[in-house]
């Protein structure tokens, strides 16, 4: 026991996302290290059948956003870290709207009006469905995130291809994002040449 109540008192005193939420609920969440998993095809789960509200007040479902690869953020407005990479997130999905690339955010363990000020503060182009009991973010299950920030890129089928712990850059995503797409041509090409 005494292990388990000085585990806990490290992860609240780490830097970044892992303290509390303005109202001083403790979140769980730890920063993340900045480490990759890249997933070959035949390795990659696919993702939760996700349709949920948004920040926003609508509703989103994964399955709409079928056209391409899907970059899956796990985010707070409370986390520092998320903020940094915000605008990097942006650009990425502003300069890969027209190849079938989404973006898509989970606000998790957020008061609904930051996850609104932290979007519209920030100029986030793209939608977030709101998270507060973590409940999207555990239907990913082991490929899910431990840390925020996190970011998934799912393939074209919506399958895991790659998990990073901890803030993204946009060049960083780049490379993931350009390598999908090739995937994804190459298949494309494939399946012209048998049919």
């Amino acid at each position: 026991m005494r292990f388990l109540a000085a585990l806990f008192v490290l992860a609240l005193a780490l830097p970044g996302c892992a303290a509390r939420q303005d109202d001083g609920r403790a979140q769980g969440f730890i920063q993340g290290d900045g480490s990759a998993q890249v997933l070959a095809p035949a390795d990659r789960q696919p993702a939760p059948a996700v349709d949920a509200e948004t920040v926003g007040g609508g509703r989103l479902a994964l399955r709409e956003l079928d056209d391409g690869p899907v970059v899956v953020n796990f985010w707070a407005s409370w986390c520092g870290p998320c903020v940094r990479e915000a605008p990097a997130l942006a650009n990425v999905a502003r300069a890969y709207a027209d190849q079938g690339v989404h973006v898509v955010g989970v606000n998790v363990k957020d008061r609904p009006a930051n996850a609104r000020a932290f979007e519209r503060d920030l100029d986030v182009p793209y939608e977030s469905w709101y998270d507060e009991a973590a409940a999207i973010a555990a239907a990913f299950g082991g490929i899910g995130p431990s840390a925020l920030p996190s970011t998934i890129v799912l393939d074209a089928e919506h399958r895991v291809a790659v998990r990073l712990a901890g803030e993204v850059t946009e060049p960083q995503l780049s490379v993931y994002l350009d390598r999908l797409l090739d995937e994804r041509a190459v298949g494309q090409d494939a399946a012209g040449d048998s049919g």
